[in-house]
Parts: structure tokens; sequence; C-alpha cells
């Protein structure tokens, strides 16, 4: 992984306690939800390649849907995630709480959709995939 770590662990923005699935999801939520707060591109996916063969490779796609405000679950409010995030700083997080997820032994390959109770905010679906590992 070419990203710097520092940016992030120097922010306190991934704490311990999101590994579980349930913190994972609401971690991952409120990551989103930040990025699209600061009008970063999140139509789009990230590949991330690690070198060490504990972390599995991984691929992470979101895209945005059309908002669905009668059925939006209400705002996320646990890990606390800048409201200034870049581009880069929500890699950086990312990455950081797919390699949290894999240290607590989730496994992937599978979709989250997060709905928006603002009904001129897109709702968002998160897709993350395992990758083989190059030979």
């Amino acid at each position: 992984m070419d990203v710097e770590m520092n940016e992030m662990s120097q922010a306190n923005h991934i704490p311990a306690w999101a590994a579980s699935p349930e913190e994972f999801e609401r971690t991952l939520e409120v990551l989103v939800s930040t990025a699209r707060d600061n009008d970063v591109e999140l139509d789009r996916s990230w590949t991330f390649r690690h070198e060490t063969p504990e972390y599995d490779d991984m691929m992470v796609e979101i895209t945005s849907l059309a908002p669905q405000p009668e059925i939006a679950d209400p705002k996320p409010n646990r890990p606390t995630v800048s409201k200034g995030t870049t581009s880069a700083e929500f890699e950086v997080a990312l990455d950081e709480l797919l390699t949290k997820g894999q240290d607590e032994g989730m496994t992937f390959d599978r979709s989250w959709t997060f709905r928006d109770t603002d009904p001129n905010s897109s709702d968002t679906m998160v897709e993350i995939s395992r990758l083989a590992n190059p030979a």
C-alpha cells in the first residue's frame, strides 16, 4: 500500500472498537457520509494491495444511489472523522478500517447500503471484495 498512514494516526479517526462487524459497518457509514459531505468523489473504486500475507488485497467500490428517505436510518453518530476529510485522507481511513476488520477476523465479499435522511442527498452502496493475491 503506497498511502502514508501517519496522516490518519495523528487524527484518531478509526478507533480500535471499529473492528466488530456492527461497528465496522457504522464506522464505514460515518466515513462515507463524512467524505460525501466534504465533496470527496465516491462513485469510483479503490484497490488496496498489501505486501504482508496476513492481509488480503481488497477492492472497494462505492456507488451513489437514488435517495429513499422514507426508509433511511438516522445519521451515524459514533466514530470521530474530521469534517475536512480529503480524498487522500478518505483512502487512508478506508484502508485502516479494512486492516482493523481483518485483524479481528472479518471476512468481506459483501456490500452495504447506507440510506441518508436528507432528501437532497444520495444514498450510497459500498461493496468490498477480496482479490486474489498476485503470484
